[in-house]
């Protein structure tokens, strides 16, 4: 492979789009497309309609949505000077990394001085309700979103390493819609099942496989033990990858959490030991390294063919 070539990669464009995001998190920008998802989700799902009717809707607006995205992509690829530049923009976009990085650490220093501003730093990150939340909620809030958010990042860039910016868009448009249209609310429920399932059936193999690489750390057996417990959870390839990454560490999640003014009891995942700062700060470390492992390995499989030719 030419050395030029190597910056036609795919795993180069998909490096340049974290870095762009630890640089600059593109948090205004996803706001902006949460909050038009929700609008147009909001102008159909209305509460005197059927279920039948709002699932069918909801997967109506879907595919309007889905074919003008990739019409208007292919458009742009196609008259833009620099096509390939609007892939790692795109993925940009979507990508949750960079926000993240800034926002979850501050929140973590901010639980023992500063726990009304943790939740507010909390808050736009996650669907439950901060208000109400002890210490040990919002240890067990920042390692959860942690976990699922960076997985869905790890997910979207595994589409696009598989199959281009035509696999990648319609899952981060998936994942959008899962975030503006959450079924664990019951006014959305029937309006965003479609959505949920196949963004559930898209992200199960990455979730596996990043739930199979924190086994790798010290407790694995621990990890691995827990691993049957993802089936109590709501969507279980999320509930294996929570009770893994928890069981490692020694803590438990899960449990009780308010998404409205009414309790949801969820299941405890994990062992049965409380989670602190300590706790969350390592199960960070680990899901990073996890993270790090797969990007070096991709890069690994393009670079040893180049130097040894």
């Amino acid at each position: 492979m030419p050395y030029p070539a190597l910056f036609e990669q795919p795993l180069t464009l998909l490096s340049i789009a974290v870095v762009l995001s630890l640089l600059l998190p593109a948090g205004t920008v996803q706001g902006w497309q949460l909050r038009g998802l929700a609008l147009l989700g909001t102008r159909l799902n209305g509460e005197h309609y059927s279920a039948r009717y709002l699932r069918a809707a909801g997967a109506a607006l879907l595919l309007c949505l889905l074919l003008p995205l990739l019409a208007a992509y292919w458009a742009l690829a196609t008259l833009a000077p620099w096509p390939a530049l609007l892939e790692p923009l795109l993925l940009w976009c979507c990508l949750d990394l960079g926000r993240l990085s800034r926002a979850l650490p501050r929140c973590l220093a901010q639980i023992e001085t500063q726990r009304p501003l943790a939740r507010l730093t909390l808050a736009p990150l996650c669907l439950r309700q901060t208000d109400p939340l002890s210490p040990l909620g919002l240890h067990k809030a920042v390692a959860e979103v942690a976990l699922l958010r960076l997985a869905g990042d790890f997910a979207l860039l595994c589409w696009y390493l598989a199959g281009g910016i035509y696999a990648a868009l319609p899952f981060a448009l998936l994942r959008g819609l899962v975030q503006a249209w959450p079924v664990k609310l019951s006014h959305w429920r029937a309006f965003g099942a479609t959505p949920s399932l196949l963004y559930r059936a898209m992200a199960w193999l990455p979730l596996q496989l990043l739930a199979l690489t924190l086994l790798i750390y010290p407790g694995s057996v621990r990890a691995a033990k827990a691993w049957p417990q993802g089936r109590l959870w709501p969507y279980p390839a999320a509930g294996r990858l929570l009770a893994v990454a928890a069981a490692g560490i020694d803590v438990g999640l899960g449990g009780p959490r308010r998404y409205t003014d009414a309790t949801d009891y969820y299941p405890k995942l994990g062992s049965r030991n409380y989670i602190n700062e300590t706790g969350a700060r390592a199960l960070l470390r680990r899901l990073l390294m996890a993270l790090l492992f797969w990007w070096t390995l991709a890069w690994a499989a393009i670079l040893a063919p180049l130097l040894h030719g």
